[in-house]
């Protein structure tokens, strides 16, 4: 076979065809050679060309040839071939051989690679004394590249003390002799001041020297610069220009920072699709975060159908290297049942590998998973460790995970001081959550000094980042005008903001509204809306008011069945208003079979919870011996419970024991006090008994005045018996001015409502008026009460 050189002495260009022009130095003539004219060297030349055209096999002859001919670049590139398997099977061990060969005439080249395969074990055991001596010789004899891996050796701590100083020293001055590698390391240093003061300017400078020199990594360095602004001046154009240009040798990392600038539609126009196929590539390389976020997309339907099954397993493959992101990832698809078989043990797993490779996600789930007993034995203490290892990092949620921990004393002693303090570090963090709680402590005065006004403020930060409890705490405070001036109308705005996000809470305000025609139209049919909406995220309240829509024909059909259903399950959820619902329910036969036992069973739940109708209620079957033994004793006692909340019935109830002496001493003072105060909360039956003590001077002075002003009270909210009274009154001129007509009216009323006796007085009057005595007729025997 024959080959060409120029003829240019200054070239030498060799071809195994000859050319018409040479394409080093543009030469036209070419002198012709036999394979035996050729020296080592020559056959270098020719191997090093098949490498570039990736004729492998040639190659690998050519480098035969020269090493046969004892050519130490042929016996260096060959022991190449051999250890990473170019044109042959690999051979580690043969490549090293070769390798010593050379070095042993001190080819620094070869010396150097000796010095890499000693480092990491590669056909010969590790050796890092061996290693530093070969690049050691090699690095004081000026090679750059033995130069870069000394530096390497220092930063690493590979068989010598870690100093990045030293390390530097080397980079320095492999970069200053061109070599592209220790040119992008130098430039790392400078940008984070490894071992030589921060100079970001610098750091630009050598990242460009071994960029312009196709340096992948430097590439991506300058690229990432370029992105972040950092010693030069922020451009998105430049950053994609470099990472492109990186990504086209297949370097991962740029292949992942080029995918997210087309994800986001930075530097370029946004294609999810093109930054999918740069994941994949990255991760077909086996680069984690490629894969991570190959899963991502996968996960989430990002340029790519949604398919969960495979981004598990990318989030796996990412996993297994120790991608703590993907750690995190994986166990929420565990968690959750997407994409593999639901499994908390394994969830738990791989939240704790993420949570001990430093990820604050990760921590915040498994401390999650520690404190509800998910996947692992309930351990609030552990929970606590996890979320403060969070919190360390700055990571809003770990931040709010403690100082809920300290506000709710979980996992570690209450202290509420400590919660607003932290919770304060994770509202200034951005968590929207810890800001609305930290309004609830300003609301309520907890750590802080009470303040409606900041409570406010804390709301609304919190409302505006889409935090629902936020909005709708921040709906109450217009509902109350705490803190700010009331208005129903923003109120119901905050409440249906935070309804439409499924705050069942909200949802519950807002049915109130529309039922009550606050800050909106009276619509009972949206109440109920609302009302089902959080009745079917089992919310209590929700639940027991679709019971009281249902039991009274509110904005749905009347249905006391349905309303027993609804009331059962909000009793079933703890709520007492509900069990004392239900209670009555049994009580009367609505909706169910009349069971007297039930109710009192159902009142008595309700009021050792502490709900005065649930123990008002317990008191009047106690008093009327229905569903229990007759006892005026316990009567007395329930009905105590309840006044001392200010239920008025209760206080009105209690008062009858005292008045009579039921269950109680008989205190008529105490009666009227209690029919007083309860009176004055609008419970019609108890101003009628205070009338009446007024009117007989019974417990109070004597007082016809007091008298008719009590009755006139309940008459006014439909009492038959206080119309009766108040009729009376009028028409013997006691406490009032005589009023015939008055009177009769007032007993018409009380008639109408089946009255004892109010009728015959009644036409009594009427006869009297027809018969032009205006009225004069007074009768005695007035009704006792």
């Amino acid at each position: 076979m024959d080959y060409y050189r120029c003829e240019n002495s200054d070239c030498g260009f060799l071809a195994g065809e000859e050319p018409d022009i040479c394409p080093r130095c543009g030469g036209t003539f070419f002198t012709p050679l036999l394979e035996e004219d050729l020296s080592g060297g020559d056959w270098v030349w020719l191997g090093n060309q098949a490498v570039d055209e990736k004729r492998d096999t040639d190659a690998l002859a050519c480098y035969q040839r020269a090493a046969a001919l004892g050519d130490d670049a042929g016996l260096t590139n060959l022991g190449w071939c051999l250890e990473a398997g170019i044109g042959v099977s690999a051979d580690p061990k043969q490549a090293v051989v070769l390798y010593a060969q050379a070095a042993a005439r001190d080819y620094l080249p070869a010396l150097t690679n000796l010095g890499f395969c000693y480092t990491y074990g590669i056909g010969v055991e590790r050796d890092y004394g061996k290693a530093l001596e070969c690049f050691r010789r090699a690095a004081e004899r000026g090679f750059p590249r033995a130069q870069f891996q000394l530096g390497e050796a220092y930063r690493r701590g590979f068989g010598v003390e870690e100093d990045d100083g030293e390390a530097v020293k080397w980079y320095q001055s492999a970069a200053w002799l061109g070599y592209p590698a220790a040119q992008t390391e130098l430039g790392r240093c400078l940008e984070f001041g490894t071992g030589i003061p921060e100079n970001l300017a610098q750091a630009v400078k050598w990242y460009r020297a071994a960029a312009e020199q196709n340096n992948a990594p430097g590439q991506c360095c300058l690229g990432f610069c370029y992105e972040s602004g950092r010693g030069v001046e922020q451009d998105w154009a430049e950053a994609v220009k470099w990472y492109g240009r990186a990504a086209d040798q297949d370097y991962a990392r740029a292949q992942c920072n080029l995918a997210w600038c087309y994800e986001n539609g930075k530097g370029v126009e946004q294609d999810c699709g093109e930054a999918v196929r740069l994941y994949r590539a990255a991760a077909e390389q086996g680069y984690p975060r490629g894969q991570l976020c190959l899963g991502f997309c996968l996960e989430r339907g990002r340029g790519v159908p949604i398919d969960l099954r495979q981004a598990a397993e990318w989030y796996r493959k990412a996993a297994e290297q120790g991608e703590e992101d993907a750690c995190c990832c994986l166990g929420y698809l565990y968690e959750s049942g997407e994409g593999v078989e639901q499994s908390w043990e394994e969830a738990i797993r791989w939240y704790r590998r993420s949570a001990e490779l430093g990820s604050a996600r990760g921590q915040c789930n498994l401390a999650w998973c520690c404190e509800n007993g998910k996947g692992t034995a309930k351990d609030l203490g552990e929970a606590f460790r996890w979320y403060h290892a969070a919190a360390e990092q700055q990571f809003p949620r770990g931040l709010f995970g403690v100082a809920r921990a300290y506000d709710y004393g979980v996992g570690v002693a209450r202290d509420v001081g400590e919660a607003c303090r932290w919770y304060e570090k994770a509202a200034e963090a951005g968590s929207a959550a810890a800001m609305c709680d930290l309004g609830v402590c300003y609301e309520r005065g907890e750590g802080v000094e009470q303040s409606w006004e900041k409570a406010a403020e804390l709301y609304r930060k919190a409302a505006d980042g889409g935090n629902p409890a936020g909005q709708c705490n921040l709906g109450y405070l217009y509902e109350t005008g705490r803190g700010v001036p009331q208005s129903w109308e923003l109120a119901a705005k905050w409440y249906s903001d935070a309804a439409q996000l499924g705050f069942a809470r909200a949802q519950c305000n807002l049915a109130w509204c529309y039922e009550n025609g606050k800050g909106v139209e009276r619509n009972l049919t949206r109440a109920v809306h609302w009302y089902r909406k959080a009745a079917e995220q089992e919310d209590p309240r929700g639940m027991y008011c679709m019971g009281v829509c249902c039991k009274r024909g509110l904005g749905v059909e009347q249905d006391l069945t349905q309303a027993v259903r609804w009331y059962e399950k909000a009793a079933e959820a703890g709520l007492p208003a509900a069990m004392c619902s239900l209670g009555v329910c049994y009580e009367n036969g609505e909706g169910v079979s009349e069971d007297l036992e039930q109710a009192a069973a159902l009142y008595r739940r309700a009021a050792e919870q502490g709900d005065a109708a649930g123990q008002c209620n317990l008191g009047y079957l106690y008093e009327a011996g229905r569903g229990v033994s007759q006892d005026w004793a316990q009567a007395a006692q329930w009905y105590e419970k309840a006044a001392e909340q200010g239920y008025p019935r209760a206080m009105c109830n209690l008062g009858v024991c005292f008045e009579f002496g039921n269950g109680v001493t008989k205190d008529t003072g105490r009666a009227a006090e209690l029919y007083r105060k309860a009176a004055e909360r609008g419970d019609q039956t108890a101003a009628c008994n205070l009338g009446y003590l007024y009117e007989t001077g019974v417990g109070v002075g004597q007082d016809w005045a007091q008298a008719a002003k009590w009755y006139a009270v309940s008459a006014e909210k439909g009492l038959a018996r206080a119309q009766y009274h108040l009729a009376w009154c009028c028409e013997h001129g006691k406490g009032v001015p005589r009023d015939a007509e008055k009177a009769l009216r007032l007993y018409q009323a009380a008639a109408e409502q089946q009255y004892e006796d109010a009728e015959q007085r009644a036409s009594r009057l009427l006869r009297g008026r027809e018969k032009g005595g205006l009225f004069r007729g007074i009768f005695g025997g007035r009704k006792e009460r």
